[in-house]
């Protein structure tokens, strides 16, 4: 197919879809806004390409037909369709209108979910790609074109669409006022994937394993990368941008002309996004900057709130008076009021968008998000109050950077565990996952940015700080064991991986250097990680609390320690990254 989109001029008005509560502006609004022809071309584009073309002679999928409502099978669900406008500045189609079928309303009777990259997997990708940079290894991303609409179904489905959304020229060249029904709706059978299906994404995916395997390109089992035969190239999919990891030009085209023989695709060979990442690579430098520059303005904004002050510490802080003879105090109920309906929705939608930025970025968000998220359910003014506190934070620090830099990729934990820092009686688990060299190579003076941060609350109640401890190594251990198979899956071999616990008693009884009466939990636990460490999977060592990089995720420290640890895990803007040595000596 050839695309021959029309040509829109933007408007300044066009560059906004957001009312002045940072809502997304429906269809409807759009249509009757100020820049309703370049809304009206777009969507017109997407009927065309689901149909068989438009007036602009858009390249059209076949994907749907348009019925009339009797011809809809009475054993049949008919669902709504909903509208996601967006701006793609990067997108040769700028002005994007998407048509999503509403799929909860159609039943499937097979598994629908496919394989999908993650933040996580773009993380080990990177370093995977500026580890091997000497080597010749380079990153380019490619855009498969209308990927869920190329997958034929077994059976239709079908869906309407109030006529009033249709644009002039798809009425005329479909003779739509014909098939309108008297609900006033046009009845839609669809015939391949489409945005919204439960189906599309499964369907897809099984398709692009038929098209890619007889060239020699496979699914790794149990990941969600995809490697060649003979050639080196791995590459990972994000529903339908190929991240690639290649180290020649002639690999990649291997590729691209695969893809060329069934789909429409872009390429950008400088691997500037990826997975909602923008990267920026130094490949002669040996590292790599991850980033999301316009997610937190873009938060704030969609909120729409304005910071209060500046904040350089996610939660507060209660001193502890070590050395004196007082009680130590369970953690205090919130006793403050419930907020209402709306006010618990804002509350929900501050901790999911934050949450999702620290997992991408700044994992110093963690612990905070951690604490409250468990009243998210019924949040109280208090919450709210730490959320404000939370976007000032973010606000303060709105472009964090994670930078990867070149190792021999050796996975390498750290482990830690805050006894009874949570309400009933509960304890906080966090590890610190990295790539680093072998034990015998020499360190790099920078720390590696993270590939996971966990921060996690232990269910169980544990009756010390040690079993805490174990708790927390045990939870590690069982998260590392997948990345390590994934690492050697990609072509990086590990040793023993190595864990770090700060806790020698946690230590000893690993080790068998201690012995107490333990409860069964505890017990299964202890075994279980002796059984790791007998199969040399794992090797547990033990380090001063000071140097533990878990530590600053399992407690909620003082402004002072926050502005002096915070750069040797992000760094803001031109701010550099401090060295291990920095960042050890001031904590």
């Amino acid at each position: 197919y050839h695309n021959k989109l029309p040509s829109l001029k933007p408007t300044n008005k066009a560059q906004h879809i957001y009312d002045s509560t940072g809502k997304k502006l429906s269809m409807k609004k759009l249509l009757a806004g100020p820049d309703a022809d370049v809304w009206t071309q777009a969507l017109s584009n997407e009927f065309g390409r689901l149909t068989k073309g438009n007036k602009a002679g858009v390249s059209w999928t076949d994907t749907m037909d348009f019925i009339r409502k009797t011809d809809v099978p009475t054993t049949k669900k008919v669902t709504y369709c909903s509208f996601v406008c967006d701006i793609k500045p990067h997108k040769q189609e700028r002005y994007r209108v998407r048509l999503v079928v509403g799929g909860d309303k159609l039943e499937c009777e097979y598994d629908t979910g496919a394989p999908a990259a993650s933040l996580f997997d773009t993380k080990i990708l990177c370093n995977s790609i500026i580890s091997d940079a000497h080597k010749g290894a380079r990153f380019a991303n490619a855009d498969i074109k209308d990927f869920f609409l190329m997958s034929y179904m077994e059976e239709p489905e079908f869906m309407r669409i109030a006529f009033k959304y249709f644009p002039a020229d798809i009425i005329v060249k479909y003779n739509l006022q014909e098939k309108m029904a008297h609900d006033g709706y046009i009845y839609i059978k669809i015939k391949r994937g489409m945005y919204g299906l439960k189906q599309a994404a499964i369907l897809a995916h099984q398709q692009l394993i038929a098209n890619l395997t007889p060239h020699g390109y496979h699914p790794i089992p149990n990941t969600n990368f995809w490697r060649h035969e003979t050639r080196p190239t791995i590459f990972c999919l994000c529903v339908d941008d190929f991240g690639i990891k290649y180290f020649s030009k002639a690999d990649a085209n291997h590729l691209f002309t695969v893809l060329a023989k069934h789909y429409q695709y872009t390429v950008d060979w400088e691997g500037t996004n990826f997975c909602g990442y923008t990267l920026d690579w130094h490949y002669d430098d040996g590292f790599v900057d991850l980033s999301m520059p316009n997610y937190i303005p873009s938060l704030l904004k969609k909120l729409h709130y304005s910071p209060e002050k500046i904040q350089h510490s996610p939660h507060e802080f209660l001193p502890l008076n070590y050395g004196t003879k007082t009680r130590q105090l369970a953690t205090q109920l919130d006793t403050s009021p419930l907020l209402n309906p709306k006010e618990t929705t804002y509350v929900q939608s501050i901790i999911g968008s934050l949450l999702y930025h620290a997992r991408a970025l700044d994992g110093s968000l963690l612990p905070a998000l951690n604490s409250i998220s468990a009243q998210q359910n019924k949040p109280t003014q208090k919450v709210k109050e730490k959320c404000t506190r939370l976007l000032d934070y973010v606000a303060t620090y709105p472009h964090p950077i994670l930078r990867f830099y070149a190792s021999d990729m050796i996975l390498t934990v750290e482990s830690d565990a805050a006894y009874l820092v949570l309400p009933k009686a509960r304890s906080r688990a966090a590890g610190f996952f990295y790539l680093h060299n072998y034990p015998t190579s020499k360190p790099h003076p920078t720390l590696n940015g993270a590939i996971l941060v966990e921060c996690t609350t232990l269910r169980h109640v544990v009756s010390s700080a040690a079993e805490a401890e174990v708790g927390a190594l045990y939870h590690n251990v069982r998260v590392a064991l997948p990345i390590k198979n994934l690492l050697e899956a990609i072509g990086h071999s590990q040793n023993s991986t190595i864990i770090t616990t700060d806790n020698s008693t946690a230590h000893s009884f690993v080790y068998d250097n201690i012995h107490q009466k333990r409860s069964k939990s505890w017990d299964m636990r202890f075994y279980w990680l002796r059984d790791r460490m007998n199969q040399k999977q794992f090797i547990i060592k033990w380090a001063a609390g000071k140097s533990n990089k878990a530590d600053y995720y399992t407690k909620h420290h003082p402004i002072k320690k926050h502005t002096e640890l915070r750069p040797m895990y992000n760094f803001d803007g031109d701010t550099p990254p401090l060295t291990q040595d920095q960042s050890f000596a001031t904590s």
